[in-house]
């Protein structure tokens, strides 16, 4: 056995070397700048293409409101000047068909007369129906 008193571990605390933070540093700078280009490129490429849609937006409305012109102005030249419609009454020529006023129907006379007290009501009156 070994003799002596027990000692403590020592404990050393030690953190990353200054190049270690300054490279750490240094990436998070390039990272942040990347991150900024890639936004500021994309924004550019979205907002022309939304210039664009505009635009086409814009020629596409414009030639349906003149073809939406040009053609309501062709359907009124058409009926200006198509079709000039009178109407007059003149007599019915001679052999015509035509209506004349509904006649009632004649329908034959009802012989069936049913007597209310005729014969009273038994076993064996009236009409023969099994219960």
């Amino acid at each position: 056995m070994c003799g002596g008193s027990p000692q403590a571990p020592q404990i050393v605390y030690q953190g990353p070397s200054a190049e270690d933070l300054a490279a750490s540093q240094a990436s998070l700078d390039m990272y942040q700048k990347q991150m900024t280009d890639q936004q500021s490129a994309f924004k550019a490429q979205l907002q022309a293409q939304i210039d664009k849609a505009n635009q086409e937006t814009t020629e596409l409305q414009s030639k349906y409101a003149s073809d939406s012109a040009a053609a309501a102005a062709a359907a009124a030249a058409q009926q200006t000047g198509a079709y000039a419609a009178t109407a007059m009454q003149t007599d019915a020529p001679v052999n015509a068909a035509t209506t004349t006023a509904s006649t009632k129907k004649e329908k034959p006379k009802n012989n069936l007369k049913i007597a209310s007290a005729a014969t009273p009501a038994a076993a064996g009156t009236g009409l023969n129906i099994g219960v």
